[in-house]
């Protein structure tokens, strides 16, 4: 036989009751609740969306400057997770785009997003591609940076870089 507590096993009413009033007074100071949580996600999920369809346009720009046999509206689309149909338009993007990062950073009282991207263009003479170096900045609003990025800007107080990755 086992000591441990099972999920199964139901709870006293005592610890009932403590768990009702306990999740009550969190509701009262507007802590801990489902509710509260669903509200904020959503927000936070647009202005990721914001950011991300920022970053997938400048890059994709970038890749038709680089290869203009790269379509920008289709490269956006596979860059933004919706082009799934665009096998040719990915595997261009594939071949082309070597890295790219997006940071966040403070200047001068401003928040700003940067986006950096190396690409390689096609090579018809067998030599080593040279790479390209792509960088574009703009001032964001506070409140258009995903939360978990404005928390790492307050804690930390330098600039947040994220890895970014074509959607599969």
């Amino acid at each position: 036989m086992s000591n441990q507590t099972s999920a199964e096993q139901p709870q006293g009413c005592l610890m009932s009751l403590i768990n009702f009033l306990v999740r009550g007074l969190m509701r009262l100071f507007g802590m801990g609740t489902r509710g509260l949580r669903a509200s904020v996600m959503p927000a936070d999920e647009t202005y990721k969306a914001y950011v991300d369809a920022w970053v997938s346009e400048r890059i994709a720009t970038w890749l038709h400057q680089t290869r203009a046999e790269i379509n920008a509206e289709e490269a956006a689309k596979v860059l933004n997770g919706e082009g799934a149909h665009l096998h040719e338009v990915r595997r261009l993007i594939y071949e082309t785009l070597i890295d790219a990062k997006v940071t966040f950073f403070q200047r001068d009282g401003k928040q700003y997003l940067e986006v950096e991207a190396y690409m390689a263009p096609r090579q018809y003479n067998g030599k080593q591609p040279h790479i390209l170096r792509w960088r574009a900045e703009r001032e964001i609003a506070w409140q258009d940076i995903p939360n978990d990025v404005r928390e790492r800007l307050i804690r930390l107080r330098e600039p947040v870089t994220l890895g970014y990755n074509v959607p599969q």
